[in-house]
């Protein structure tokens, strides 16, 4: 519980959740809304109307919030680009509300503080400009993001 203090006055006590993880992708506006920075994993370009991902295609999702990553590294340093740091705790990804197969969830390499999660977009997905991404760790869900799929 947090209780706030004020002089010699005391708030109400509030409950607080504490997670170690609280995922969240990023996205083209700042914002946390609309098109994510999701690229496809193969070209790098930003999985946008212009250029729309496939069902099969891989996809790198850019997020923060995933916590602790194995092997650690220290905070502000530089990811390493030869040994990838996973997360500890799974991530798992919907595209379109379908699941989508992970094949990597860390630290994004070359970067500092910046997750990367690679999924395949799955078969099932309806195609669209507006699909919707959301990514989940333990008990915590990202607000979704979108991508485009033909």
């Amino acid at each position: 519980q947090l209780v706030v203090q004020n002089g010699n006055t005391l708030s109400v006590p509030a409950p607080v959740s504490v997670s170690a993880a609280q995922p969240a992708i990023f996205t083209q506006n700042q914002q946390g809304t609309g098109q994510g920075e999701i690229v496809n994993g193969f070209t790098n370009i930003l999985a946008d109307s212009k250029n729309p991902v496939h069902a099969g295609d891989v996809i790198a999702i850019y997020c923060t919030g995933l916590g602790p990553v194995n092997p650690a590294v220290e905070e502000g340093a530089i990811a390493s680009t030869t040994v990838l740091s996973r997360t500890v705790t799974p991530v798992s990804t919907t595209v379109g509300g379908q699941t989508a197969t992970a094949i990597f969830a860390g630290l994004a390499p070359g970067l500092v503080g910046v997750y990367q999660v690679n999924v395949v977009v799955p078969s099932a997905v309806t195609p669209g400009d507006s699909v919707p991404v959301v990514l989940t760790e333990g008990s915590q869900v990202s607000p979704p993001v979108t991508i485009s799929v033909r």
